[in-house]
């Protein structure tokens, strides 16, 4: 299905108006592979698009959270055989949905120059009676009232920091928005569309 994704062409759309997604996404996270005969369903990284794979031969079961290579560098490609496509959020597993915000929440972890200097230190008001840090589960106004003044003009410089001054824990309260907002794509404003896929 996505075996041409690297060699530039739309794919969906005959005037060009869209481009693949996944066309420059190199790494993902596993959140399920229940048997080396099955598909690996995956997160990527950092756009957070729930798909499916199939491994190499007699490369065996993938540990939950384990990081992938799937861009076009074949040799760095040491498991990943093909993209199979979108996966259905629907038909996912229990196990891919007990393990999808913890491996979001790592990937958010590991990419602080992403979530904390693009969300958490710019985050400013969606409305005049709403500020985005109320995007995230728990946080009402008052609270994000608290968090933008703790913030300050100079921000957070990390994780531990921004936890320390708001009593909160960030990484874990963006993860759980960001599946919300996979699991239902009517929920608005949608973070994952405005942080991670400006360029699709």
């Amino acid at each position: 299905m996505y075996n041409d994704r690297r060699s530039g062409n739309r794919r969906g759309n005959p005037r060009g108006q869209r481009s693949d997604p996944l066309l420059s996404v190199e790494w993902c996270r596993v959140i399920d592979h229940p048997s080396a005969n099955e598909a690996i369903v995956v997160v990527t990284e950092p756009s957070l698009h729930v798909i499916r794979l199939s491994a190499k031969p007699n490369k065996g079961v993938q540990m939950v959270g384990s990081r992938l290579y799937m861009g076009s560098d074949i040799s760095q490609k040491d498991v990943v055989q093909d993209i199979l496509g979108f996966a259905r959020i629907r038909d996912l597993s229990n196990a891919a949905n007990q393990e999808m915000p913890i491996v979001i929440q790592q990937i958010i972890e590991d990419s602080p120059s992403v979530f904390i200097e693009q969300f958490f230190n710019r985050a400013g008001n969606l409305s005049r009676k709403m500020h985005a840090f109320e995007l995230l589960p728990g946080v009402g106004n008052k609270k994000a009232l608290d968090m933008v003044s703790k913030r300050g003009r100079a921000g957070w410089e990390n994780f531990a920091q921004l936890d320390d001054d708001c009593g909160i824990n960030s990484a874990e309260l963006l993860a759980r928005r960001f599946v919300a907002e996979i699991e239902d794509r009517n929920l608005q404003p949608r973070l994952i569309e405005l942080l991670l896929r400006q360029e699709e």
